[in-house]
């Protein structure tokens, strides 16, 4: 957690938790002037894009008949429980998104912001969203990040995939997107120009059938997954995610004792952050846990 709010939890004698709430929500300080003007564009390109349907209307509002097949009561035979949330008010169909300030604040924890030394230079990240929605967190860390090589993300959301889609397209045909990750570059010292635009990849389905052999940090949206869901994701990352370093997740993960046929372990003592999302500017406690190929 922010030094700030362990320092003033140790001095008024309560855990941190209680402190992080109300200490103001903010982004990681920029490392130049070139990160601020960074910051500024990345902005303007995804504000507006991938948030709302329109006025008034729920976050990414969708068909009853959808929200019907997100929730797996049709659409996937055999697993409609499993999708089904805990809790009947939150159900998988429910969407809220972290913001863009958020974003920042997680790629800071998640220690994708650190520049890779010459001893890991040859390693690139590769992050990957479950539950990606309307796309904005999977595009803005391509953009940000010239550590990441490429960012993907899954959602079984039609319509939330297609404004995905439809943004990422747009960006791409405008030249938006290979001339601000340039921009990135060079707030981080880097003078070679990248002239690959294709670092995103947005797929629709189901997350549990998504190949994260090649993933090193991972982003899970895992608020309204059921138990049984959160169990199903332990499993695959255990048995599948061979590269990754970095889990970030809404729910704390249910860890089992051993796994005779993991080939990576969790990490037993996942630490807190605060993250601002878009259903509270207040912050929400994300926990991340590190891991290690066995």
């Amino acid at each position: 957690m922010n030094l700030v709010i362990r320092i003033a939890a140790a001095i008024l004698s309560v855990p941190p938790d209680v402190i992080a709430p109300i200490v103001p929500m903010m982004a990681p300080s920029p490392r130049n002037s070139l990160e601020v003007q960074l910051r500024n564009e990345v902005n303007t390109v995804l504000s507006g894009r991938c948030s709302a349907a329109d006025a008034g209307a729920p976050l990414f509002a969708i068909s009853s008949e959808e929200a019907n097949f997100v929730d797996c009561n049709s659409g996937l035979p055999g697993v409609a429980d499993v999708y089904k949330s805990d809790d009947n008010e939150n159900l998988a169909s429910t969407y809220g998104e972290i913001t863009m300030l958020g974003a920042r604040q997680l790629f800071y924890h998640m220690s994708l912001t650190t520049q890779k030394s010459e001893s890991n230079n040859h390693q690139d990240f590769h992050f990957y969203d479950l539950g990606s929605g309307g796309g904005r967190l999977v595009i803005q860390s391509y953009l940000e990040l010239p550590s990441v090589s490429t960012s993907v993300g899954i959602e079984l959301s039609p319509s939330r995939h297609e404004i995905a889609s439809q943004t990422y397209n747009y960006l791409q045909e405008n030249g938006d997107i290979k001339r601000i990750r340039n921009l990135a570059r060079r707030a981080w010292g880097k003078d070679k120009e990248d002239t690959d635009d294709s670092g995103i990849e947005l797929y629709e389905g189901d997350l549990f059938k998504l190949d994260i052999s090649k993933a090193t940090h991972i982003y899970a949206s895992s608020l309204c997954f059921s138990e049984q869901m959160l169990e199903m994701l332990v499993e695959k990352i255990e048995l599948e995610a061979t590269s990754l370093q970095v889990i970030a997740s809404l729910r704390k993960l249910p860890l089992k004792e051993s796994n005779n046929k993991a080939l990576v372990k969790i990490g037993r003592n996942p630490w807190q952050e605060w993250i601002e999302m878009s259903w509270s500017k207040e912050g929400v406690s994300v926990y991340l846990y590190t891991v290690e190929k066995i």
